[in-house]
């Protein structure tokens, strides 16, 4: 009886611990944390993923809209897969949870012996690991650390993922740019081709002088064409990203570049965010304090093996019975646990060097995004105050020399190249300027504080080249040469109109238009 009442108690402390000692998998499988994680660094929340049908929908009227940076990020994580691989590792994490909070299930045995003599013997067993009581503790400690650097390694792959985004957006819209300026550089380099021949037939210039603006002209044209496929692949680049399959491709984009900001971050601020609110380096840190744990319980229970408690029936072929409690022990004879303990501490010797190399490479990669932007920056004030001014220049006097017949429409043209020229340069300059920004956002781990200073406006290629290359002139030139007058009455031609060297003369200090 004493016995029966034993087991009894056991029996309900099993179920206590088994009942009390841990929740049911949550229904979002913790996602909920990683999103707080997010929108404290400045990141978007994002909602487990949905079925692909579902996503479609969910994102067609974000597709319909011309793409913003924000849009993109909200494509981004509703439907990149990567989304779905970090949700999968928050489950795989809250399965070792919830199995760390439970016992192991008991050992029944059974055996029915037949005897040569007559009659049979029924064994009946049934046994516990107690040892998973002693482990319980620990184990489930271990468990939610685990979870909770998952949320954190999750949390901080998404925001690196929206960075990436951001990256691939600008990058986008930087070779949109420079395609459509390049478009427009061909085309005035074909019409100034086309003039030449006309020129030449009526021999008032040289083959030389023709076969040297039909060059530029193919090599124009060759540049507009390898501008499309550098966007081609940018896009293409972005939509792998998005989530988009090449069927969706039917987004369209502003290609207007933002200005830079007015005044950058501080290294020193951005160095003590990176260290302090980078969530990899934190799961990184947090990794290294799980193991010393796990090491220290690995060292107390090192001679522990399986401790098992129980009670075993049996009746005897004489039809007696038999009942009473059982104990199995493991006995450290051969091993003594020194193979788990050097693993525990080889694991945590390998936490403390990744945590280590990852703080060096947020340092280093910190500190090359701040000089990308810096250098970008810099780049971009000679584009605007001293080499765009400077062609500009140029083809004002060279337009004021050729109205005076010192030199010939196509020395002009040629400057107005050049200066189309310099364009595409400060486009590419913005283009490089903002990617920098998305390299230094995700070296930081969180959204830059000076983002709140980005204005709406912008520098779009349409502006820089309105009106562009004079085709008017061209096309008046083009009469008169048909109507017989030489090269020299074209020379004589004034230009009408404003010409390009005028567009940059309306940007305000910062390289964007009034």
């Amino acid at each position: 009886m004493f016995l029966r009442i034993r087991m009894k108690r056991f029996a309900v402390l099993a179920a206590a611990l088994l009942l009390g000692g841990c929740a049911g998998i949550p229904a979002d499988r913790g996602l909920s944390a990683s999103n707080a994680l997010m929108t404290l660094r400045g990141g978007l929340e994002v909602a487990a993923p949905h079925p692909e049908e579902e996503m479609r929908k969910l994102t067609a009227e974000w597709l319909a809209a011309p793409l913003t940076v924000e849009s993109a990020q909200r494509i981004a994580l509703t439907r990149n897969p990567r989304l779905l691989a970090q949700y999968a590792r928050l489950g795989i994490a809250q399965a070792e949870v919830y199995e760390a909070a439970r016992i192991s299930n008991p050992l029944f045995s059974f055996a029915w012996l037949d005897g040569n003599a007559g009659g049979a013997q029924l064994a009946l067993g049934l046994a516990q690991n107690f040892a998973d009581l002693l482990y319980l503790s620990p184990r489930k400690r271990l468990a939610r650390g685990g979870l909770t650097r998952t949320q954190q390694q999750v949390a901080g792959d998404l925001l690196a993922l929206a960075a990436e985004v951001e990256g691939s957006y600008y990058a986008y819209i930087g070779t949109a740019a420079v395609s459509d300026l390049r478009v427009a550089i061909a085309t005035a380099g074909e019409a100034a081709a086309s003039l030449a021949q006309r020129f030449f037939a009526a021999g008032n210039i040289s083959r030389l002088q023709l076969n040297r603006e039909q060059a530029a002209a193919s090599a124009a044209r060759i540049a507009a064409d390898s501008a499309a496929a550098e966007m081609l692949a940018a896009r293409a680049a972005l939509n792998k990203l998005l989530g988009v399959m090449a069927d969706e491709d039917r987004w369209t984009a502003p290609t207007r570049l933002p200005l830079p900001v007015t005044e950058e971050d501080q290294s020193s601020d951005l160095q003590r965010l990176a260290a302090t609110g980078r969530l990899d380096l934190i799961a990184a840190r947090g990794a290294v304090t799980l193991l010393e744990d796990s090491l220290g319980v690995t060292r107390s229970f090192r001679l522990l093996g399986d401790v098992q408690l129980g009670v075993d029936y049996e009746h005897e072929t004489d039809g007696s019975r038999l009942l009473g409690p059982t104990l199995g022990l493991t006995l450290p004879v051969f091993n003594w646990g020194a193979g788990r303990v050097e693993r525990a501490r080889s694991e945590l010797d390998l936490a403390l060097a990744e945590a280590r190399q990852l703080e060096i490479q947020i340092s280093n990669d910190l500190r090359l995004a701040q000089g990308k932007v810096a250098s970008a920056r810099v780049v971009i004030e000679r584009y605007r105050s001293q080499l765009i001014p400077q062609r500009e220049e140029v083809v004002r006097r060279a337009m004021e020399m050729q109205n005076y017949m010192l030199i010939g429409q196509f020395e002009v043209l040629q400057a107005k190249q050049q200066e189309f020229d310099a364009y595409q340069g400060y486009l590419e300059a913005l283009g490089s300027y903002w990617q920098s920004r998305a390299q230094l956002a995700k070296a930081v781990g969180a959204r830059l504080p000076s983002t709140a200073q980005v204005a709406s406006a912008g520098v779009e290629p349409e502006a820089l080249i309105q009106p562009g290359i004079e085709m008017n002139d061209v096309k008046r030139m083009e009469e008169r040469d048909h109507a017989g007058h030489d090269m020299g009455a074209m020379k004589a031609a004034p230009a009408e109109g404003t010409h390009a060297g005028h567009v940059m003369h309306n940007m305000d200090q910062d390289g964007g238009k009034q």
